[in-house]
């Protein structure tokens, strides 16, 4: 289309024209027109590639593409060989022994000669054993003349001389050797036996080449003892009973000096006892514990009931799931499975869908949605509705597997547990040994390796999605629900759909707080409300995200192991923003044998802390939140962050805008349009109130369920060593509300210090008395305790002092130990069970601090001592009113006028809070931008309004800024040149990378798909590696703090855990537990820190190859960006032990 212009008016006249010819005529008409033309643009000048010419980054880009093209053949070989996986299962799972030694040449000449890993050679051992095992049976049950015997020899022997050699495979060909030849000594002689005899001392000779290198300690499978006694008989038959097996160093590695005073254990008079024994748990009730977790384990859902006064117990028959029931879901599902397996039958999805008959499916199916509904969320992640459908029905199938090889997990398991529970009941050992340690020797005792995994456990891994595609399509097309139309018709609608849903940015649902396009199922709102009317469901929830009834498997060497018994679990958590990288690949990748150890035993440490439900809080919140319902309770509920239910949201009807005649047109039009917007808030506000309620009923319904048990909450972690408790539901990382309600199970008694510093928590959660000192804050205490005594007797009749607090749950439970413990005659001698918390003082500050060692910056975050406790953010807002002052006095600044203005609007002097978030996210990162939005929405609080508003919001935030750098100088410059680091490695096309003191590699993930003339490679986002780079080197040294914090109290045998940067122990062992905290950070920040970090990123990045290929201008320039330039401040670090306010 071209458009002509006359110079009257506008003439359009329209032609057929290419987008070529378009570009043409427009460069033209630009090019032929003048200054006053309004459509002449001068010329540009030409487009800079995004990638120069220089050689080495093409080379770069080669080698990047090449590295991409690589790991895709590898995830496509790795998609085949996990194919091929299935195809062994079902083979052996159907006894079709012939189809299985076919499959297994077929492999033998297929497989690529890059496969010769132990998950390739694992198809070899496992089908091996399956095979062995069968010509047990047969032997038994036809005799030893049977010709089926005979015809497994000869191709067992065909198989055997082609195979490669791992441990496994040789160890496997052993035992199967040790049936042949058994069974050959008790055959009749007849025309087989000479080629029987010539297979089988082939055999022979195939699995003794090399044997001097069999090293039995690095087989993955399981050998009973009498396997390993038939193995050790043939070793010494060759002579070679003394077998290879190396010996290794299970400490920490040599050069690792910040982990020097751990390598040794507490002396017996240093040693506060076992911090993971609980006196009423003894060794036989842990061995009657495991059995239950196995079943919860093994049991894909675990019925919770429901904590609601018409909730039904299991095996009522007036329920919810009889609606279900009555709409014939589980009929439909099995005909859907039906229907669309003849629609979309290929490999391996056949493998699959033949393993298991269709009731089988169906009724894991029938569970999972069952499940869903019992949630009352109307949205689901689809991810996690994509695992709640996949994973039982695959665990079902890899059952039917371990049942055909008589693997027995749980039962392997039990044996070692039999011993580990040890560690949990005798002091000597858990003085001694490690978690990590102690589950080593308990292993090796049994001949099991500590890493056993169930053999095949991964056959699904890289084919599950197709499944998981296949089951969903099921559900939307089976699980349909009746409804009647507005003239009484019967219809019948999809109760599941799967749709784009946008997180907004300000939802309280979700914790991301982006807003983002989400793929979620919807659950639609009718049947919800239907399935409401009924008695409530018996709540199912997944049995294997649940906390631990006992001590969980450890994580071990290689970053395996726990924490579930029967099933492996991820260390690190996936990123799903960038899916392209495998962030556990990526680490597992850089990870030498012995390295990271002392970081596997934090988490172990950090997930075998006892814990129990706290009944007294139980009690309160269950009395509060059946209230939910009142809405004249919601002022009592904004107080307690507990929600309302969704009825108390009224959704309003046209009729309370509009009667009928009363408004003319225009009037009518205003009316409809505030109706829809003020529906779309209700409906918006009832949707948030539906799922914050069903959220918080969750974890009520889950307290009361284990309120007698000890529970144990495994941890992992993410890419940055930050930990986390698996559990999602019931955990101390939760909000206060999930603190509440969990103590230590292990207790204490208070000894002399003990109620003080309950008195001490107890004020400090009221948020209150920040500024003042602890002796103020223990007299406030002693004028408080009246009211806190009220509080315990009387929480929602009396005074209601605890609801004033910045943290009321906690700060009830505070309440209810103090009254306890006075009450009890003693307090000296009273057992306390209350977790004691010490917070660090803005803790990625204090880490930039002793980073730059900025003296006055230290200071204000407290690593200095002092009478009082600074506050960063209020010295902060001092120096921004001075500099604003001075600018207000100097005419000559270029902000003279605007510091004007904003008096005008703002004449006192700058509140604390306008800047305290920028402040406090400054370590994450933040941007000039970031920072001035933060300002701009806390003066729009403040009520300022004003068109230059945004004006103000940068003006203070560049004042903040550079009061921030005031203070903490080097630090502020140590920021930026990680900043330039990253920008350097990004332009490098590296991502950025570091390994903690601790030994953990940390791999940034923010990597992109990019196109450079032709080559599609993996490239850096560079603003999200430049941005992202300075909090997380920062948040990956308060994760190594956190982890040294913890492995030193458990060798004293304190109890110990953490929110992050906050500390929790017993009342008792607060003043040691903060000696440690000080100790160990300046342990690590005697470390060269930054130092090491500048030599590791030269390394890395600037290898000879590449500086080879560079200019020497380059060169240099690379060279000088990684070198450390910065000087550092006056900051003495040995001062932080005698900071009584560092950690407080």
């Amino acid at each position: 289309m071209i458009l002509e212009m006359k110079n009257v008016g506008v003439w359009l006249k329209l032609y057929p024209v290419s987008s070529q010819t378009c570009r043409l005529l427009s460069t033209k008409v630009l090019k032929s027109g003048n200054a006053t033309n309004p459509l002449f643009k001068p010329d540009r000048p030409p487009r800079k590639p995004r990638y120069d010419d220089k050689k080495w980054k093409e080379e770069t880009i080669a080698v990047l593409e090449k590295n991409l093209k690589k790991e895709a053949k590898e995830l496509a070989q790795l998609y085949h060989l996990h194919a091929a996986q299935t195809q062994a299962v079902r083979y052996t799972v159907e006894n079709d022994w012939s189809s299985l030694l076919s499959f297994l040449h077929t492999r033998l000449h297929t497989r690529s000669t890059g496969f010769k890993d132990r998950e390739a050679n694992e198809i070899f051992s496992v089908s091996l054993l399956a095979v062995r095992k069968n010509l047990i049976r047969i032997l038994e049950k036809d005799g030893d003349n049977a010709s089926e015997a005979s015809a497994l020899c000869f191709s067992l022997g065909n198989i055997v001389n082609k195979l490669h050699m791992d441990p496994d495979t040789r160890a496997v060909s052993i035992l199967l050797l040790d049936t042949l030849t058994e069974w050959v000594s008790r055959r009749s002689v007849d025309g087989d036996s000479d080629e029987i005899a010539y297979v089988i001392h082939s055999y022979k000779r195939k699995i003794s080449k090399d044997i001097s290198q069999f090293d039995i300690s690095k087989c993955h499978l399981y050998y009973p003892i009498e396997e390993r006694d038939a193995i050790d008989f043939f070793l010494t038959e060759l002579g070679k009973n003394n077998y290879h097996q190396e010996l290794e160093d299970f400490g920490y590695p040599e050069n690792m000096t910040i982990v020097d005073s751990l390598r040794q254990p507490a002396s017996t008079s240093d040693y506060h006892g076992n911090p993971f024994q609980v006196d009423e748990v003894s060794k036989e009730t842990l061995r009657s514990l495991f059995d239950e977790n196995i079943r919860n384990e093994n049991a894909n859902w675990l019925p919770v009931r429901n904590f609601e006064p018409n909730a039904r117990k299991p095996g009522d028959h007036n329920y919810a799931e009889g609606l279900i029931e009555k709409w014939g879901w589980k009929t439909n599902i099995t005909q859907s499975i039906a229907r669309l397996e003849k629609k979309r039958i290929q490999y391996p999805l056949k493998n699959y869908l033949q393993l298991l008959s269709h009731d089988q499916i169906t009724e894991e199916v029938l569970q999972a949605v069952t499940a869903a509904c019992s949630q009352g969320q109307n949205m689901i992640p689809y991810s996690t509705f994509q695992y709640m459908l996949t994973h039982p029905v695959m665990r079902l199938i890899h059952n039917e597997l371990l049942l055909k090889l008589s693997v027995n997990v749980s039962g392997i398991w039990k044996i070692v547990f039999e011993d580990y529970a040890e560690f949990f009941q005798k002091e000597e050992i858990s003085r001694v040994h490690t978690h990590r340690d102690w589950w080593r020797i308990c292993c090796e005792k049994h001949g099991i390796p500590p890493t056993y995994k169930p053999p095949l456990h991964s056959f699904q891994c890289e084919v599950k999605s197709q499944f998981s595609a296949f089951l969903v399509e099921v559900v939307l097309a089976a699980c349909v629900f009746p409804m009647r139309d507005g003239r009484g018709k019967e219809m019948w609608l999809n109760a599941f759909d799967v749709q784009n849903v946008a997180l907004e940015e300000d939802s309280k649902v979700f914790e991301t707080g982006k807003s983002a396009l989400t793929q979620m199922v919807k659950l639609h709102k009718k049947m919800l409300d239907e399935l409401e009317k009924c008695n409530k469901f018996a709540i199912a929830s997944l049995g294997l995200i649940l906390m631990f009834p006992v001590p969980p498997k450890p994580w071990y060497d290689g970053a395996v192991g726990g924490p579930q018994y029967t099933r492996e679990c991820q260390i690190i958590r996936p990123i799903l923003e960038f899916k392209k990288v495998n962030i556990m690949r990526e680490m597992t990748s850089r990870l030498e044998r012995s390295q990271a150890r002392p970081v596997f035993d934090a988490l172990n440490q950090l997930g075998s802390t006892p814990w129990r439900i706290n009944k007294d809080m139980l009690s309160v919140l269950c009395e509060v939140f059946e209230m939910s319902k009142n809405p004249t309770k919601k002022e009592l509920f904004e107080t307690l962050s507990v929600p309302l239910h969704a009825d108390t949201v009224s959704v309003p009807r046209i009729q309370d805008f509009i009667q009928e005649g009363s408004e003319n047109e225009e009037g009518v039009k205003e009316k409809w349009r505030a109706y829809y917007a003020a529906k779309r808030l209700a409906e918006k506000t009832k949707n948030e109130h539906n799922s914050l309620w069903y959220w918080m009923k969750y974890r009520v319904v889950l307290a009361k369920h284990f309120q007698d048990k000890v529970l144990y909450f495994p941890h992992n972690m993410d890419f940055r060593g930050r930990v986390y408790p698996i559990s999602p539901y019931l955990n101390h990382m939760g909000d206060d509300v999930n603190r509440c309600i969990l103590k230590f199970a292990a207790g204490r008694p208070l000894g002399p210090n003990g109620l003080s510093w309950l008195k001490l928590h107890c004020i400090n959660l009221t948020g209150k008395l920040k500024r003042k000192s602890i002796s103020e804050r223990l007299q406030a205490a002693e004028e408080e305790m009246e009211a806190i005594l009220d509080s315990a007797n009387n929480p929602l009749d009396g005074r209601g002092w605890w609801l004033e607090s910045e943290e009321p749950w906690q700060t009830l439970a505070a309440c209810f130990e103090i009254r306890d413990a006075i009450l009890s005659g003693d307090p000296e001698s009273f057992v306390s069970h209350l977790a004691v918390h010490q917070d660090g003082s803005c803790n990625g500050l204090q880490h930039y601090a002793a980073l730059g060692r900025d003296k006055q910056g230290g200071e204000e975050v407290n690593l200095l001592p002092s009478e009082l406790p600074n506050d960063v953010y209020s010295s902060v807002a001092v120096r921004v009113e001075q500099k604003r002052v001075e600018d207000e006095n100097n005419e000559q600044s270029e902000f003279h006028e605007v510091a004007l203005k904003l008096r005008e609007f703002l004449p006192v002097v700058v509140p604390r809070k306008v800047i305290k978030q920028t402040v406090m996210t400054t370590v994450y990162g933040v941007t000039m931008y970031g920072a001035a939005l933060q300002i701009k929405r806390q003066l729009k609080a403040l009520g300022i309004e004003s068109e230059e508003i945004a004006k103000f919001a940068s003006y203070l935030t560049l004042r903040t800024f550079a009061s921030l750098n005031d203070s903490f100088t080097s630090s502020m410059q140590l920021k930026n040149w990680f900043r330039e680091c990253a920008k350097g490695t990004s332009e490098l096309l590296q991502t950025v990378e570091w390994v903690t003191p601790l030994g953990l590699p940390v791999v940034q993930p923010y990597l992109r798909s990019k196109d450079s003339r032709g080559k599609i490679f993996l490239a850096p986002v560079g603003t999200k590696q430049i941005g992202a780079f300075p909090p997380n080197f920062v948040h990956s040294l308060d994760s190594t703090h956190m982890m040294l914090t913890a492995l030193e109290c458990s060798r004293r045998g304190l109890t110990f855990a953490a929110v992050h940067d906050c500390f929790w122990t017993h009342a008792s062992t607060v003043d040691e537990m903060n000696t440690i905290c000080r100790n160990q950070f300046v342990s690590l920040h005697k470390q060269p820190l930054v130092k090491q970090f500048s030599e590791y990123a030269i390394s890395k990045y600037l290898t000879p190859e590449l500086l080879s290929k560079m200019e020497k201008k380059d060169q240099e320039r690379y060279l000088n960006l990684f070198s450390l330039q910065i000087q550092p401040g006056e900051l003495d670090i040995n001062d932080v032990m005698k900071s009584q306010y560092f950690f407080s």
